[in-house]
């Protein structure tokens, strides 16, 4: 039988020395994807449990910023709608529709305006957006979700005397709304005849854990496959290849 002094030849204290390294990558990894996990279960538990409708004040103050933890509640906001500067919101899908989002600023009593989106109008093929209810006149409450400013992408033009924009982001928008815009926009839960509300947000929470889990049997793996060459070193037994099962797989 041979001794254990092999173990310090170079082979195997490179094959030792990845070893760990690997299993602290999976260790890393199954943390993160847990991490992820938690996060989108904390947010789908947040948009159901939001039944009941908060002032928009509390939520999304003026001049301050939008609290991460504020994300898809529910608020009502009063005010009067800006028909002159609504937005066309492009190439969006909804319910795996395609179509276009009908953007409209809430001018509020303190003369900010929140971003309304009221609501999704399917597309007819034509490249346009097809005729669509246009916004309430006088005063208005608004019962909608909170989302925050997408990350701009494309640019703002005009089709027809209406703003078109590929994104709703305030860093874009900002310039061509006439109000200071608070930092956040909502959408409108009961849109009127003719628009379909957003569907709600809902996360995959389950698929991060499943990930977590994987990454997990991964790093306890590595130890059990250096046992497995060394036992097979000391029985004399010629190398062959080992694989890492689930070396091809993907994280989210």
């Amino acid at each position: 039988m041979k001794s254990y002094r092999f173990l310090g030849m170079p082979r195997w204290l490179g094959l030792s020395a990845a070893g760990v390294v690997v299993m602290v990558v999976c260790a890393l990894l199954s943390q993160w994807q847990w991490g992820r996990a938690e996060q989108r279960a904390e947010a789908n538990a947040r948009i159901e449990a939001a039944a009941e409708a908060r002032p928009l004040d509390e939520v999304v103050p003026a001049g301050a910023g939008l609290d991460g933890s504020a994300r898809w509640t529910l608020v009502e906001a009063t005010g009067v709608y800006d028909a002159s500067g609504e937005i066309v919101l492009r190439a969006q899908t909804n319910n795996s529709v395609n179509g276009f989002e009908i953007v409209t600023p809430l001018v509020l009593e303190d003369g900010t305006a929140i971003l309304v989106n009221r609501g999704f109008v399917a597309s007819e093929g034509t490249g346009r957006a097809p005729d669509y209810p246009a916004p309430p006149s006088g005063e208005v409450t608004v019962t909608g979700r909170v989302y925050e400013s997408e990350p701009p992408g494309g640019a703002v033009g005009e089709d027809g005397g209406v703003l078109t924009a590929r994104r709703l982001s305030l860093e874009l928008l900002e310039d061509h709304i006439d109000h200071e815009p608070r930092d956040a926009w909502i959408a409108d839960v009961e849109p009127v005849e003719g628009l379909q509300p957003l569907e709600t947000p809902s996360f995959r929470s389950w698929q991060n854990y499943s990930y977590a889990a994987q990454w997990a049997l991964f790093a306890a793996l590595i130890p059990v496959g250096w046992v497995v060459l060394v036992r097979r070193e000391m029985r004399g037994e010629p190398d062959e290849p080992v694989s890492v099962p689930g070396s091809s797989s993907t994280a989210a």
